[in-house]
Protein backbone atom coordinates (compact mmCIF):
# COMPACT_ATOMS: atom_id res chain seq x y z
CA UNK A 1 0.00 0.00 0.00
CA UNK A 2 1.21 3.65 -0.55
CA UNK A 3 1.42 5.53 2.21
CA UNK A 4 0.55 9.08 2.92
CA UNK A 5 1.05 11.65 5.16
CA UNK A 6 -1.78 12.34 8.22
CA UNK A 7 -1.48 16.02 7.23
CA UNK A 8 -2.08 15.55 3.20
CA UNK A 9 -5.44 13.86 3.99
CA UNK A 10 -6.53 16.22 7.06
CA UNK A 11 -6.00 14.83 10.72
CA UNK A 12 -8.56 12.78 11.97
CA UNK A 13 -10.18 12.10 8.33
CA UNK A 14 -9.70 8.43 7.50
CA UNK A 15 -8.30 7.50 4.35
CA UNK A 16 -9.43 5.20 1.67
CA UNK A 17 -6.71 3.79 -0.24
CA UNK A 18 -8.98 2.76 -3.02
CA UNK A 19 -10.29 6.27 -3.25
CA UNK A 20 -7.10 7.93 -4.05
CA UNK A 21 -5.28 6.66 -7.02
CA UNK A 22 -1.23 7.76 -7.64
CA UNK A 23 0.63 8.01 -10.71
CA UNK A 24 2.66 5.02 -11.68
CA UNK A 25 5.24 4.67 -14.41
CA UNK A 26 3.62 2.15 -16.55
CA UNK A 27 6.42 -0.60 -16.24
CA UNK A 28 5.65 -0.44 -12.85
CA UNK A 29 1.74 -0.65 -12.89
CA UNK A 30 1.96 -3.33 -15.07
CA UNK A 31 1.89 -6.63 -12.84
CA UNK A 32 -1.23 -4.71 -11.30
CA UNK A 33 -2.60 -4.01 -14.37
CA UNK A 34 -2.34 -7.77 -15.68
CA UNK A 35 -3.84 -9.00 -12.43
CA UNK A 36 -7.15 -6.81 -13.17
CA UNK A 37 -6.99 -8.25 -16.59
CA UNK A 38 -6.24 -11.64 -15.59
CA UNK A 39 -3.04 -11.93 -17.68
CA UNK A 40 0.08 -12.72 -17.07
CA UNK A 41 2.86 -9.39 -17.18
CA UNK A 42 4.55 -10.75 -19.79
CA UNK A 43 1.71 -10.88 -21.80
CA UNK A 44 0.92 -7.23 -21.89
CA UNK A 45 4.60 -6.10 -22.07
CA UNK A 46 4.56 -5.49 -25.52
CA UNK A 47 2.36 -2.49 -24.98
CA UNK A 48 4.73 -1.01 -22.69
CA UNK A 49 5.74 1.46 -26.23
CA UNK A 50 2.44 2.51 -26.63
CA UNK A 51 1.57 3.09 -22.78
CA UNK A 52 2.41 6.65 -21.83
CA UNK A 53 0.84 7.10 -18.32
CA UNK A 54 -0.83 5.01 -15.37
CA UNK A 55 -2.65 4.88 -12.40
CA UNK A 56 -2.96 2.57 -9.27
CA UNK A 57 -5.92 2.84 -6.34
CA UNK A 58 -3.76 0.20 -4.60
CA UNK A 59 -5.83 -3.28 -4.68
CA UNK A 60 -8.96 -1.33 -5.70
CA UNK A 61 -8.22 -0.20 -9.18
CA UNK A 62 -5.37 0.85 -11.90
CA UNK A 63 -6.03 2.08 -15.55
CA UNK A 64 -2.58 3.14 -17.84
CA UNK A 65 -3.70 5.40 -21.24
CA UNK A 66 -2.98 4.03 -24.53
CA UNK A 67 -1.24 5.59 -27.66
CA UNK A 68 -3.84 5.06 -30.40
CA UNK A 69 -3.79 6.21 -34.44
CA UNK A 70 -6.53 9.00 -33.44
CA UNK A 71 -5.82 12.41 -30.95
CA UNK A 72 -7.58 10.50 -28.28
CA UNK A 73 -5.65 8.27 -26.07
CA UNK A 74 -7.09 4.63 -24.98
CA UNK A 75 -8.03 3.61 -21.01
CA UNK A 76 -7.08 0.04 -20.22
CA UNK A 77 -8.06 -1.32 -17.02
CA UNK A 78 -10.77 0.02 -14.19
CA UNK A 79 -11.86 -0.79 -10.78
CA UNK A 80 -12.16 -3.95 -9.70
CA UNK A 81 -16.84 -5.29 -8.86
CA UNK A 82 -17.45 -4.36 -5.38
CA UNK A 83 -19.32 -1.50 -3.48
CA UNK A 84 -17.07 1.01 -4.29
CA UNK A 85 -15.99 0.40 -7.66
CA UNK A 86 -17.52 3.31 -9.29
CA UNK A 87 -16.18 5.29 -6.51
CA UNK A 88 -12.89 4.15 -7.64
CA UNK A 89 -12.72 4.18 -11.48
CA UNK A 90 -14.26 7.45 -11.66
CA UNK A 91 -11.36 8.56 -9.10
CA UNK A 92 -8.82 6.83 -11.82
CA UNK A 93 -10.64 8.44 -14.69
CA UNK A 94 -10.60 12.32 -13.25
CA UNK A 95 -6.54 11.80 -12.41
CA UNK A 96 -6.11 10.41 -15.87
CA UNK A 97 -8.08 13.28 -17.82
CA UNK A 98 -6.68 15.80 -15.16
CA UNK A 99 -3.80 16.39 -18.63
CA UNK A 100 -6.81 17.63 -20.42
CA UNK A 101 -6.00 14.63 -23.60
CA UNK A 102 -9.02 13.09 -25.11
CA UNK A 103 -9.57 9.59 -23.91
CA UNK A 104 -11.74 6.87 -25.04
CA UNK A 105 -12.75 3.85 -23.14
CA UNK A 106 -15.16 0.46 -23.43
CA UNK A 107 -18.11 0.74 -21.30
CA UNK A 108 -17.16 -2.61 -19.91
CA UNK A 109 -19.21 -3.30 -16.69
CA UNK A 110 -16.77 -5.42 -14.84
CA UNK A 111 -14.32 -2.77 -14.68
CA UNK A 112 -15.49 0.81 -16.45
CA UNK A 113 -19.47 0.89 -15.66
CA UNK A 114 -21.06 2.77 -18.59
CA UNK A 115 -23.33 4.92 -15.90
CA UNK A 116 -19.72 5.80 -14.29
CA UNK A 117 -18.47 7.04 -17.56
CA UNK A 118 -22.06 9.04 -18.27
CA UNK A 119 -21.99 10.84 -14.76
CA UNK A 120 -18.52 12.13 -15.50
CA UNK A 121 -19.62 13.48 -19.03
CA UNK A 122 -18.26 10.98 -21.02
CA UNK A 123 -20.33 10.69 -24.72
CA UNK A 124 -21.31 7.43 -26.18
CA UNK A 125 -19.24 7.64 -29.42
CA UNK A 126 -19.33 4.57 -30.76
CA UNK A 127 -18.90 0.64 -30.09
CA UNK A 128 -17.63 -2.90 -30.66
CA UNK A 129 -19.87 -5.18 -32.23
CA UNK A 130 -18.92 -8.89 -32.52
CA UNK A 131 -21.64 -10.27 -35.00
CA UNK A 132 -22.40 -14.26 -35.47
CA UNK A 133 -24.18 -16.19 -38.58
CA UNK A 134 -23.77 -17.99 -41.68
CA UNK A 135 -22.16 -16.51 -44.55
CA UNK A 136 -24.07 -13.69 -45.76
CA UNK A 137 -24.01 -13.10 -49.88
CA UNK A 138 -24.59 -9.33 -50.62
CA UNK A 139 -24.98 -8.84 -53.80
CA UNK A 140 -23.06 -5.89 -54.39
CA UNK A 141 -21.13 -4.38 -57.51
CA UNK A 142 -17.54 -3.00 -56.94
CA UNK A 143 -17.52 0.22 -57.35
CA UNK A 144 -16.25 2.09 -60.61
CA UNK A 145 -12.31 2.46 -60.73
CA UNK A 146 -11.93 0.12 -57.74
CA UNK A 147 -10.73 -3.59 -58.16
CA UNK A 148 -10.41 -6.31 -55.43
CA UNK A 149 -7.92 -8.84 -55.40
CA UNK A 150 -6.34 -11.58 -52.26
CA UNK A 151 -4.67 -9.91 -49.92
CA UNK A 152 -1.88 -12.47 -50.90
CA UNK A 153 -1.69 -11.03 -54.70
CA UNK A 154 -0.59 -7.94 -52.65
CA UNK A 155 2.66 -8.59 -50.82
CA UNK A 156 3.76 -5.17 -50.84
CA UNK A 157 4.03 -3.34 -47.56
CA UNK A 158 3.23 0.51 -48.77
CA UNK A 159 -0.09 -0.99 -49.96
CA UNK A 160 -0.72 -2.89 -47.44
CA UNK A 161 0.17 0.47 -45.23
CA UNK A 162 -2.12 2.51 -47.24
CA UNK A 163 -5.43 -0.22 -47.21
CA UNK A 164 -4.75 -0.57 -43.07
CA UNK A 165 -4.19 3.00 -42.94
CA UNK A 166 -8.31 3.33 -43.40
CA UNK A 167 -8.80 2.61 -39.81
CA UNK A 168 -6.90 5.34 -38.47
CA UNK A 169 -9.72 7.69 -38.08
CA UNK A 170 -12.03 4.79 -36.48
CA UNK A 171 -12.91 4.65 -32.62
CA UNK A 172 -11.20 1.50 -30.48
CA UNK A 173 -8.19 0.83 -33.41
CA UNK A 174 -4.81 0.47 -31.94
CA UNK A 175 -1.72 1.38 -33.49
CA UNK A 176 -0.04 -1.42 -36.13
CA UNK A 177 3.46 -1.65 -37.18
CA UNK A 178 5.07 -3.65 -40.05
CA UNK A 179 4.37 -7.38 -37.74
CA UNK A 180 0.79 -6.74 -38.22
CA UNK A 181 0.54 -6.29 -41.58
CA UNK A 182 3.20 -8.55 -43.14
CA UNK A 183 1.82 -10.96 -45.45
CA UNK A 184 0.27 -14.22 -43.09
CA UNK A 185 0.48 -11.89 -39.75
CA UNK A 186 -1.03 -13.62 -36.35
CA UNK A 187 -2.20 -16.32 -38.70
CA UNK A 188 -4.20 -14.34 -41.05
CA UNK A 189 -4.99 -16.41 -44.48
CA UNK A 190 -4.23 -14.36 -46.99
CA UNK A 191 -5.83 -16.36 -49.38
CA UNK A 192 -9.23 -15.61 -48.21
CA UNK A 193 -8.55 -11.79 -47.02
CA UNK A 194 -8.75 -9.19 -49.96
CA UNK A 195 -7.76 -6.17 -50.41
CA UNK A 196 -9.24 -3.13 -52.79
CA UNK A 197 -6.87 -1.07 -54.85
CA UNK A 198 -8.17 2.23 -56.44
CA UNK A 199 -7.19 3.43 -60.49
CA UNK A 200 -3.50 4.32 -58.93
CA UNK A 201 -2.63 1.09 -57.31
CA UNK A 202 -3.57 2.54 -54.11
CA UNK A 203 -4.41 0.55 -50.90
CA UNK A 204 -8.19 2.08 -50.28
CA UNK A 205 -9.68 -1.11 -48.66
CA UNK A 206 -8.88 -4.17 -46.59
CA UNK A 207 -10.91 -7.19 -45.04
CA UNK A 208 -8.38 -9.72 -43.15
CA UNK A 209 -9.10 -12.89 -42.16
CA UNK A 210 -9.15 -16.12 -39.94
CA UNK A 211 -9.82 -19.79 -40.86
CA UNK A 212 -10.87 -21.95 -37.73
CA UNK A 213 -12.54 -25.32 -39.08
CA UNK A 214 -15.43 -23.95 -40.70
CA UNK A 215 -15.86 -20.49 -38.97
CA UNK A 216 -14.32 -17.44 -41.15
CA UNK A 217 -13.51 -14.68 -38.58
CA UNK A 218 -12.47 -11.31 -40.26
CA UNK A 219 -12.75 -7.24 -38.52
CA UNK A 220 -15.31 -5.39 -40.47
CA UNK A 221 -13.49 -4.31 -43.58
CA UNK A 222 -11.44 -0.95 -43.80
CA UNK A 223 -12.65 1.39 -46.42
CA UNK A 224 -10.72 4.49 -47.57
CA UNK A 225 -12.84 7.88 -46.10
CA UNK A 226 -13.55 9.22 -49.32
CA UNK A 227 -14.60 5.89 -50.68
CA UNK A 228 -17.01 5.16 -47.37
CA UNK A 229 -20.29 6.17 -49.40
CA UNK A 230 -20.25 3.56 -51.99
CA UNK A 231 -20.72 -0.28 -51.33
CA UNK A 232 -17.19 -1.21 -50.67
CA UNK A 233 -17.24 -2.54 -47.88
CA UNK A 234 -19.96 -5.00 -48.68
CA UNK A 235 -18.05 -5.50 -52.17
CA UNK A 236 -15.08 -6.60 -49.96
CA UNK A 237 -17.27 -8.46 -47.34
CA UNK A 238 -18.58 -10.99 -50.33
CA UNK A 239 -15.21 -11.65 -52.00
CA UNK A 240 -13.50 -12.60 -48.78
CA UNK A 241 -16.66 -15.16 -47.97
CA UNK A 242 -16.99 -16.63 -51.39
CA UNK A 243 -13.61 -17.48 -51.12
CA UNK A 244 -13.88 -18.64 -47.39
CA UNK A 245 -17.02 -21.05 -49.08
CA UNK A 246 -14.81 -22.25 -51.75
CA UNK A 247 -12.39 -24.06 -48.42
CA UNK A 248 -15.59 -25.55 -46.71
CA UNK A 249 -16.47 -22.66 -44.29
CA UNK A 250 -20.32 -21.98 -43.19
CA UNK A 251 -20.11 -19.42 -40.38
CA UNK A 252 -18.42 -15.97 -39.58
CA UNK A 253 -17.72 -14.03 -36.85
CA UNK A 254 -17.36 -10.33 -37.46
CA UNK A 255 -15.36 -7.96 -35.11
CA UNK A 256 -16.65 -4.34 -35.51
CA UNK A 257 -14.83 -1.46 -33.51
CA UNK A 258 -15.96 1.68 -34.02
CA UNK A 259 -18.49 1.17 -37.17
CA UNK A 260 -20.85 4.03 -37.09
CA UNK A 261 -24.82 3.89 -37.16
CA UNK A 262 -24.99 3.71 -40.33
CA UNK A 263 -22.55 0.97 -40.80
CA UNK A 264 -23.99 -1.08 -38.29
CA UNK A 265 -27.59 -0.25 -39.75
CA UNK A 266 -26.42 -1.79 -43.09
CA UNK A 267 -24.82 -4.96 -41.03
CA UNK A 268 -28.21 -5.66 -39.96
CA UNK A 269 -29.04 -6.75 -43.16
CA UNK A 270 -26.82 -9.29 -43.75
CA UNK A 271 -28.51 -11.98 -41.21
CA UNK A 272 -26.14 -11.93 -39.04
CA UNK A 273 -26.59 -11.43 -34.72
CA UNK A 274 -25.31 -9.10 -32.88
CA UNK A 275 -23.44 -11.63 -29.74
CA UNK A 276 -21.50 -8.96 -28.15
CA UNK A 277 -22.08 -4.83 -28.11
CA UNK A 278 -19.78 -2.53 -26.09
CA UNK A 279 -20.02 1.51 -25.98
CA UNK A 280 -17.26 3.22 -26.32
CA UNK A 281 -17.21 6.77 -24.84
CA UNK A 282 -15.20 9.75 -25.19
CA UNK A 283 -14.08 12.10 -23.21
CA UNK A 284 -15.42 15.72 -23.42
Amino acid sequence: MKERSESARGAGAPWSPTLDPYAAPPDAALPALADLLGCGADDLRPLLPQLTAAWVADDAGVIALRRTPRADLEVLGGARPGPQQAEVAAALLRAASASGTPLSAYADDALLPGDTLRTLGWEHAGQYTEWHGPLPTPEISVPAGVRILPLADAPDLTVRWEAQGTYADRLGHTLVSDTDIVPGAHGADDRVGHIALDRTGRGVGICRAWLDGDTLTIGSPGIHPDLRHTALRHALLRATCDAARLRGVRQLIMQAWGDTPAETLMDTDLGLQAVTVTPIYLSR
